[in-house]
């Protein structure tokens, strides 16, 4: 008799790898998709929207469950990781990545380096870097690292937003330094010339 009543409770479901659970999120965003304006928009949202696959490891140890936010963080990453390649890879071009104004040297003067509000949400980020390989977890951290000039405006938005502002901030420092390896003249080196 006891084993009976056993047999209506339901067991635990087996949860979905974060590959399933991407494929789930990106249906989600299906209605957005349909509403971007051109054929070759909807290919890059899928495109983008992929590059979690590159990270499913990362993304599944992250262990959050909301999905959206290891995928934004994949994407991210991925794009610091291009934009720093770019940069690197051109010939004539200033170090884009360190600012004008050298924040870096600044960061304890205009902002809490020991705000816990940062601190907590970059903690949170441990188990999405741990299995990172060498060169992307070095990545993922320098761009961590960053977001502490921003920490005012972090703490501002308190701590129930410190995700959403983190992604803000790490979007905002991406497109800085694209700001700026746009606006800088490029120096032609002599080697193009004759290609």
């Amino acid at each position: 008799m006891l084993l009976l009543s056993f047999a209506n409770i339901p067991m635990g479901r087996t949860i979905p790898s974060f590959r399933i659970a991407t494929v789930m999120e990106e249906e989600k965003w299906k209605l957005y998709k349909k509403y971007l304006r051109k054929k070759n928009e909807k290919k890059l949202f899928t495109h983008m929207f992929s590059i979690a696959n590159l990270y499913n490891s990362a993304c599944s140890n992250a262990v959050n469950p909301i999905r959206i936010h290891p995928i934004m963080m994949s994407i991210i990453l991925h794009h610091y990781k291009m934009l720093k390649e770019r940069t690197s890879s051109l010939v004539g071009y200033y170090n884009t990545f360190k600012d004008n104004d050298n924040d870096d040297d600044h960061i304890t003067e205009y902002n809490n380096i020991d705000s816990i509000i940062l601190k907590q949400e970059i903690d949170k980020w441990y188990n999405f870097s741990y299995v990172l390989r060498k060169n992307n977890r070095i990545l993922f951290e320098e761009i961590l690292r960053s977001s502490y000039k921003y920490s005012r405006a972090i703490e501002v938005r308190g701590k129930e937003n410190s995700t959403e502002s983190l992604f803000m901030t790490l979007i905002f420092e991406q497109y800085k330094k694209l700001q700026q390896q746009y606006s800088k003249p490029r120096q032609t080196d002599i080697s193009e010339l004759f290609k």
